[in-house]
């Protein structure tokens, strides 16, 4: 069972009424103005995906009460004002996806790599200046986001311990190389560096075969200081997925989002009560 408030900028005073829906497994409260987690939220033992995305969260200590919602995988706090995440984030062990996009983050707790489920984590928009070497750590990780971050580096063994990223987002940061060693990102499909300050790029680049057909975003001056066999090889078609026979699952994305049939909506042009 789904629910989805999506308030409209309308400030939401009470959630009392969320313990009697216990059996909720997702729960979106959007563009309500709250500025704590809702303390009625540990009633919802069910839980596997939470969305506070849009609200004026500055503060996230609650995390702590948050540790047995076991079943939660997905908790998204995009667009808020967090200017810290506390080392309680490290009890929220089943988290598959994070994102805390667009808030005001200026580092990153040790406990946040102990999340080692994470196969997601968004941090976009922050004012990051320095990715721990403790990344590593996140071996299941298919997609980093750190766009739009001051970032005038990346760990050394990034590439060696995120062997499993698919999508790595470095846009508008301030870096003025990439580590070595980006070879072994063999299942990378995606790679964003536009807006650095980058003088040139390692020609390994050219061994990571999904990056063929367009998965290299960066300016046209820099592409070209690649030798051009490598060059040749960026800019072949990739191959096609192979035909399976079994359906299709729906395709995760953050700008399409999918709502559920049985997903209940609530909108207000006044202050709401649940």
């Amino acid at each position: 069972t789904a629910l989805a408030i999506l308030n409209e900028g309308t400030r939401l005073l009470v959630l009392t009424g969320l313990k009697r829906v216990a059996d909720l497994t997702e729960l979106r409260l959007q563009d309500c103005q709250l500025e704590r987690l809702p303390t009625a939220l540990l009633a919802l033992t069910r839980l596997h995906t939470l969305d506070l995305q849009h609200n004026n969260l500055r503060t996230l200590e609650e995390l702590l009460g948050l540790a047995h919602l076991r079943r939660l995988s997905c908790l998204r706090l995009g667009y808020n004002r967090v200017v810290a995440l506390p080392p309680s984030v490290g009890v929220l062990r089943g988290l598959e996806l994070l994102d805390l996009s667009n808030n005001q983050l200026q580092s990153l707790p040790p406990a946040l790599f102990a999340l080692r489920r994470l196969r997601r984590l968004l941090l976009a928009g922050n004012l990051l200046e320095e990715l721990p070497g403790e990344v590593r750590a996140l071996q299941l990780l298919t997609e980093l986001d750190l766009s739009g971050n001051r970032l005038e580096s990346l760990p050394s063994d990034l590439c060696s311990g995120c062997t499993e990223l698919r999508v790595l987002n470095v846009a508008h940061n301030a870096l003025s190389s990439i580590p070595g060693g980006v070879a072994a990102l063999a299942r990378l499909s995606r790679l964003d560096l536009r807006g650095n300050c980058l003088q040139g790029l390692p020609a390994e680049l050219g061994c990571c075969s999904g990056l063929q057909g367009g998965g290299l975003l960066v300016e046209n001056w820099l592409l070209r200081s690649l030798p051009s066999h490598v060059r040749d090889l960026l800019s072949q078609s990739a191959a096609p997925p192979a035909a399976s026979s079994e359906p299709q699952s729906r395709p995760e994305s953050d700008s399409f989002p999918y709502f559920y049939p049985t997903q209940w909506s609530f909108s207000s042009a006044l202050e709401s009560r649940i």
